[in-house]
């Protein structure tokens, strides 16, 4: 009796815990690739897009480019699916260095950053925190670089904070 009890309550627990994961749906790439593209950051069609719990944010990098199968694909670490606007800034600050299989360098983060405070009201990153941070990590990558290497990009306080 305790064990038919004890499984009953079990699987209650578990189909409550699954309704719970299930009512908030992931956020969609195909809709975040379409808001993206509708604002003239298209990707390449033979790009794939994966997540991959290896994958791990730093900053404002959120995805890492690998070849797989001869294919372009960008990895989505799980943080980037926490919200629709943490969705676009991971693709709007990968947008530009993704042609390329590398590591991004300083100056690259820096300008994905930029590019996520000027361009990410345009395609959904809404999200006043995910803007802020934005704001915060340019500044410290600006900084971080040499002068010479500043030199076509914004100072951080000619910016609007958001």
């Amino acid at each position: 009796m305790r064990l038919c009890v004890a499984l009953t309550l079990s699987l209650a627990i578990t189909l409550a815990c699954s309704a719970l994961r299930t009512s908030q749906p992931k956020p969609s790439i195909e809709t975040a690739l379409a808001d993206l593209a509708a604002a003239g950051f298209e990707f390449d069609a033979d790009v794939r897009f994966r997540q991959n719990r290896y994958t791990v944010c730093d900053g404002m990098a959120c995805a890492d480019l690998a070849l797989i199968g001869q294919r372009r694909t960008i990895l989505l670490a799980p943080e980037a699916f926490e919200s629709p606007a943490r969705l676009r800034a991971t693709l709007l600050e990968i947008w530009e260095r993704y042609r390329q299989a590398r590591p991004g360098s300083v100056s690259d983060l820096a300008r994905g950053a930029l590019r996520v405070i000027r361009d990410g009201p345009r395609v959904g990153v809404d999200d006043p925190y995910t803007l802020r941070r934005a704001h915060h990590i340019y500044r410290q990558l600006y900084e971080a670089l040499p002068p010479q290497k500043r030199t076509d990009l914004p100072e951080p306080d000619q910016l609007p904070f958001p």
